[in-house]
């Protein structure tokens, strides 16, 4: 990624930036995005064409990508706007159902709920199931019985996984909760990605109700996904200047329309 020592004065913290780490347009701060785009026009300048179509073949962000893609286009300025806001909107739903079927999961811990009711009750968030339940119970019974027999496989909680692997990670622990109580899948949840996921679990660890939790998880889901509606909103604008060629400065100004 492209970062100049101007473009990281935008960021509050100094490990911000996402040096090494790949670009996830819900995780990284609404200051990194700006100084993201900054930084790619600070860069492509004459050959931004190449720029970009160099930038969109290797971002693993897959709404940026198609950001890249869109201002590389034959489309005026409103239909990139549109299609981009199409797309932004698509996330922002797959975003929110991934939320909540955590949330179902935590929930589902918080109240020894048994796993095949949890399974029932994710399934339900989709039009169609997108595998079968029986299978996805046999595969997180076997990582659990790998658990007890004394090996450590790394079970991920992310809002970026596949469905069917997010589900039967979800059942992983809501197996070894009930098994090894939530205290043993918060020390084992270390690694994980999620904050959302972790601090659920915290929170049952730390005694409060299923009620609060709920609540709790409800208000942190719709901060995470007005953040990153704001995130996308600022890189559909901040990438028409680019295609603009929009000065540094003024392109500064559109990104400084978004921040406090």
């Amino acid at each position: 990624m492209f970062f100049s020592k101007k473009n990281k004065d935008l960021l509050k913290r100094q490990d911000s930036s996402f040096g090494g780490k790949d670009l996830d347009i819900v995780e990284i701060p609404l200051e990194a995005v700006a100084a993201y785009w900054l930084s790619l026009q600070k860069v492509s300048g004459k050959n931004w064409k190449k720029i970009v179509s160099n930038e969109a073949s290797y971002t693993s962000e897959p709404f940026i990508k198609y950001i890249l893609e869109l201002i590389l286009s034959s489309f005026n300025d409103d239909l990139i706007r549109r299609y981009a806001k199409f797309k932004m909107n698509t996330y922002l739903k797959e975003f929110q159902r991934k939320f909540v079927i955590m949330s179902i999961g935590i929930l589902g811990i918080s109240v020894k709920e048994n796993p095949q009711q949890v399974i029932i009750r994710i399934m339900s968030k989709f039009p169609l199931p997108p595998t079968s339940d029986v299978k996805l119970f046999k595969e997180a019974q076997a990582l659990v019985a790998s658990v007890e027999e004394g090996r450590k496989p790394f079970v991920e909680i992310y809002h970026g996984l596949h469905p069917e692997i997010l589900i039967k990670n979800l059942l992983f622990y809501s197996m070894l909760s009930r098994r090894k109580g939530v205290g043993f899948s918060v020390e084992y949840s270390k690694d994980v990605r999620s904050l959302f996921f972790k601090e659920g679990l915290r929170l049952i660890l730390d005694g409060f109700d299923s009620e609060f939790i709920k609540y709790r998880l409800n208000l942190q889901q719709r901060e995470i996904l007005y953040e990153t509606e704001q995130k996308m909103n600022m890189s559909i604008e901040m990438a028409i200047c680019l295609r603009n060629k929009v000065s540094y400065e003024d392109m500064f100004k559109v990104a400084n329309s978004f921040l406090i």
